[in-house]
């Protein structure tokens, strides 16, 4: 029998996910579901799973507000929980949909051998090339390309791949021999340095572009016959940079090399022509899934493919560009798995294109509430989602994105740590409006500003819910970028604070108001008494900050006085600075 979701009929953008036929810790980001397609910020469904078993039972409605990539929807499909999806943007509602909404493997994997075979030929025109060792017909894996940038000395020009082993952030001049920043060096373009192909007889070779290489990998633009996006890209994005436009970036196609350009509107126009509305939707889910690692924004390391540097659009200086069909191909065999191991999950999920502030849902509807919503200032998803709904064609509106903006003025639409808690405060009352009188609320939350803090817990105050209680969220695996962040000193915390909330129910009343220090303190002491000498990620200072900020919200106490300097201080104080893991501990910090 198909659930009836308590929507109103005012949903844009409705997907319904229904199979009629079934019936505080620490997670992991590695499990096939997690990667099938990537996202800003995700929380793995196994660590919503335990959240829905404890506060609803079989058959609830559970609403995420902010759903993002969906997780939410998963766990509750998984649980046999019915999820009310919606999200301000489009890219958003596009994987949710398809993370939660089933597809017959079997007839997804026709599908995408149609699009392989159409494709044939525009992949052999594209990635061929020959085998310098045995002259055979082989295929590129991969192009590196480097920056050329222009002595401020002399005014010779560099290959940045020449410094790639002493780092380029300081270079040296290899003709007059002076030293100087990469940022005071004008860029001159970008050229290949390094091929890497396959070849049947010889297997994987690398070797310096030969004129054939030069050629696949240099061509115009104005070759492309099929449509690709072309939405503009400038200073009027919060992420523009004016390393962009030294780059030549100012619109969504100059985000790729125009080989890479050409074999992605290829495989997009091949998708377009699929008659079934669910394959094609899913055929456009493992093209957004690989829109990025196809871009210019996948960055050459060293050590290790370091992927694309999530909740930025950053361009690195060295840069891969892969080979799309191949991107292509390894992405299908991921999401055909996504589609086989949730096909036959007993829960259901509805999807909308809608603000928190405004959810198509009827007063006093909805079970339980698990969400996530944006931090603050950390991402700028309207920016990062740029290339995948581009693709789309349809682009998040800007007037209701829950963010703080640093770089853009509000007289050029940015928006102040006040703006943003007016959002999020309507969006708390919003939530008031549709859970059932008493049920809970789960907000994960995490942000190192306390100004943020402040403005979450009077929005939620006004709203009128109640902190029950507070716990953390550790993600096993740190993203590339809070590791990073972590490496260069910077105030990351790796951990989020789980915030379990209700909504007209009665309010404890309130004993003497305990001491922040003493409370954040005893959270603090006994994290480290547990955890011991294990995990360093855990005896770090961000996530220590975490457990102080939960510690403070449970005993709802304020959070002002919160911060990465006063807890460094106060375990400092306390004499248990050799219990911190080896991460960078502030000199600076007074006693």
């Amino acid at each position: 029998m198909q659930t009836t979701l308590p929507l109103l009929e005012s949903s844009e953008g409705r997907y319904l996910a229904t199979n009629p036929n079934s019936a505080s810790g620490s997670v992991s980001r590695s499990s096939g579901v997690y990667g099938a397609h990537a996202y800003h910020t995700k929380i793995p469904p196994e660590a919503i799973e335990p959240y829905l078993l404890e506060h609803t039972r079989t058959g609830a409605f559970v609403l995420d507000p902010f759903c993002g990539s969906g997780m939410t929807g998963v766990a509750a499909r998984r649980t046999g929980r019915h999820a009310i999806l919606s999200d301000l943007s489009p890219a958003a509602v596009h994987i949710a949909a398809n993370y939660t909404t089933p597809c017959e493997p079997a007839a997804y994997g026709r599908a995408v051998e149609r699009i392989a075979k159409s494709s044939e030929a525009v992949r052999t025109s594209l990635y061929s090339t020959h085998c310098h060792s045995c002259g055979e017909l082989a295929t590129t894996a991969y192009v590196i390309w480097s920056d050329v940038r222009k002595c401020p000395h002399c005014g010779a020009e560099s290959r940045l791949w020449e410094h790639r082993a002493t780092g380029l952030r300081n270079l040296s001049c290899t003709a007059c021999g002076r030293s100087y920043a990469k940022k005071s060096a004008a860029l001159l373009g970008e050229v290949p340095v390094r091929v890497s192909f396959d070849c049947l007889s010889c297997g994987r070779l690398e070797r310096d572009p030969t004129i054939e290489d030069l050629d696949r990998t240099v061509r115009l633009r104005s070759e492309i016959s099929s449509w690709y996006p072309n939405v503009g890209f400038g200073p009027d994005r919060e992420m523009w940079r004016r390393g962009h436009a030294d780059l030549g970036i100012q619109s969504v196609a100059d985000f790729y090399s125009p080989r890479n350009l050409a074999a992605l509107s290829a495989l997009w126009e091949r998708i377009a022509d699929e008659p079934d509305a669910r394959l094609k939707s899913a055929l456009k889910f493992t093209f957004t899934a690989i829109a990025n690692r196809a871009s210019r924004r996948y960055q050459w390391n060293a050590k290790r493919p370091t992927n694309v540097l999530g909740g930025t659009l950053y361009v690195s200086s060295l840069r891969y560009e892969f080979n799309v069909f191949s991107l292509w191909s390894r992405k299908v065999a991921a999401v055909k798995k996504l589609f086989e191991t949730t096909f036959n999950d007993p829960g259901s999920a509805e999807i909308s294109l809608a603000s928190a502030t405004r959810l198509p849902l009827a007063d006093k509807s909805v079970d339980y509430c698990f969400t996530d919503p944006p931090f603050g200032a950390n991402i700028v998803y309207s920016d990062c989602s740029l290339l995948w709904e581009g693709w789309l064609g349809a682009l998040t509106n800007p007037i209701d994105e829950a963010i703080v903006t640093r770089h853009r003025s509000t007289e050029a639409g940015g928006k102040t740590v006040s703006a943003y808690g007016h959002i999020m405060t309507n969006a708390f009352r919003e939530l008031g409006r549709v859970l059932k009188r008493g049920v809970p609320l789960t907000l994960v939350f995490q942000n190192t500003d306390p100004a943020v803090w402040a403005v979450i817990d009077q929005g939620l105050a006004e709203a009128g819910f109640d902190v029950l209680g507070a716990e953390t969220l550790h993600k096993a695996q740190p993203s590339f970028k809070g590791v990073k962040a972590q490496e260069e000193g910077e105030q990351v915390a790796p951990t989020d604070v789980v915030l379990l909330l209700r909504s007209g129910g009665p309010v404890k009343p309130s004993g003497p108001r305990a001491s922040v220090r003493d409370v954040i303190w005893r959270a603090i002491e006994a994290e480290l008494n547990n955890v011991g000498s294990g995990s360093s990620r855990r005896r770090s200072i961000g996530h220590l900050y975490a457990i102080a900020v939960a510690a403070a919200l449970g005993a709802r106490l304020p959070t002002d006085e919160v911060t990465f300097a006063s807890v460094e201080a106060l375990i400092r104080e306390k004499g248990a600075l050799d219990q911190l893991s080896t991460s960078k501990v502030s000199a600076n910090v007074a006693p």
